[in-house]
C-alpha cells in the first residue's frame, strides 16, 4: 500500500506512556513505542479484515482507556504497528502507526512524503 504523511492532533504521547498499553505493546508486539504516532492517509481502505492483535482497555488513575487493535506492517522497511483504538472514528483510509523510533527522524518523513506500507 502507499500513502502519505500527515500532521496529527498530538494527542497519542499521552495514551501510549499509560502503562497499561506500554506494557501490552511490549508483550504482543515486542516493542515499547516511541511516545507519539505517525499518521498516513492511504491510496485506499486499511484492510482491517486481517487477524488484529488486540489491546485490553483498563483503568488508571481513576479514567479508564479503551481496547485497541493492532496490525504488524512495516513502513519504508521498519517493523512497526497501525493502531485502531475502539473509541474513536478513523476514516478507513487514515491510519495511525506506532514504532520503536520516532518514524519522523529515522526515515526522515515530513509531511507530504510518500512512504509505502507492507502488511506483515
Amino acid at each position: 500500500m502507499r500513502g502519505k504523511i500527515l500532521s496529527g492532533l498530538g494527542q497519542a504521547q499521552y495514551f501510549l506512556t499509560r502503562e497499561g498499553y506500554s506494557r501490552q505493546f511490549q508483550e504482543r508486539l515486542g516493542f515499547v513505542p516511541f511516545p507519539g504516532t505517525l499518521n498516513v492517509l492511504l491510496d485506499g481502505h486499511f484492510p482491517a479484515e486481517q487477524e488484529a492483535i488486540k489491546i485490553e482497555g483498563f483503568a488508571e488513575e481513576g479514567r479508564t482507556f479503551g481496547e485497541c487493535k493492532c496490525y504488524r506492517i512495516k513502513l519504508n522497511g521498519i517493523e512497526a504497528a497501525v493502531v485502531r483504538p475502539e473509541r474513536s472514528r478513523y476514516p478507513p483510509d487514515l491510519i495511525e502507526v506506532i514504532a520503536p523510533v520516532q518514524l519522523r527522524r529515522a526515515l526522515g518523513l515530513e509531511d507530504g512524503d510518500p512512504v509505502d506500507v507492507t502488511l506483515l
